[in-house]
């Protein structure tokens, strides 16, 4: 900004200077003021241009640099992603297979419970018959 303002210091200082020290006449001092000032319009011009070029060009590569990023954030969140839905199903299986494996022991005792009792039972019943006749009733 700067720069663009002593530029348009400088022409008008040296417009200023020619115009007082120019041994022309009036026309031909007009007529330079005009061409100079159409010139120095045409290099503003280009300055402007370059400018919005710059800016344009600039824009372009924050917006690929960022597109970029995008795209390298969501490769690393996917990568994440598949990783935790992974170990979630491993987990899963794992949880899965501990409550089988505990319903199984659990029928299992229940098993050698209802036998034990059984036995039990059985000897209990043998041991009636056995002590019928010893005991008396009256």
């Amino acid at each position: 900004m700067r720069s663009t303002r002593d530029f348009l210091t400088g022409i008008l200082a040296g417009v200023a200077i020619g115009i007082l020290t120019a041994p022309r006449s009036g026309k031909d001092t007009r007529d330079k003021l005009t061409e100079e000032a159409n010139k120095r319009t045409d290099d503003l011009k280009e300055q402007w241009e370059k400018g919005v070029a710059q800016a344009k060009e600039g824009f372009e590569q924050a917006k690929s640099q960022v597109s970029q990023y995008a795209d390298k954030a969501k490769d690393q969140y996917e990568q994440y992603a598949d990783k935790a839905k992974d170990q979630y199903n491993q987990y899963k299986g794992e949880a899965k297979d501990a409550v089988a494996q505990a319903k199984a022991d659990g029928n299992q005792m229940k098993s050698d419970y209802n036998k034990k009792v059984d036995e039990l039972a059985d000897d209990a019943a043998d041991a009636i018959e056995e002590n019928k006749g010893a005991v008396k009733v009256s």
